[in-house]
């Protein structure tokens, strides 16, 4: 199962390629699995219309500066 949002997903289309575990959990978790429902990018497009950051990640939280690509 996959995000019916990954092809416009600015988070996604960033991280996808990451080495980074904690990325690969995210992906893992949310684009492609279980939480998918629980994203908050998911839920941030929906209330503003619009997607949010893409250092956005799917907890809400912003990505750490040392990991911004």
């Amino acid at each position: 199962m996959e995000c019916e949002l990954l092809g416009t997903c600015g988070f996604f289309r960033k991280y996808q390629d990451s080495l980074d575990l904690a990325c690969r959990g995210f992906i893992k978790g949310y684009c492609k699995g279980p939480k998918m429902d629980d994203c908050a990018r998911k839920q941030y497009r929906k209330q503003h219309g619009a997607p949010p950051d893409d250092n956005m990640l799917p907890t809400g939280q912003t990505m750490p500066k040392e990991y911004m690509a």
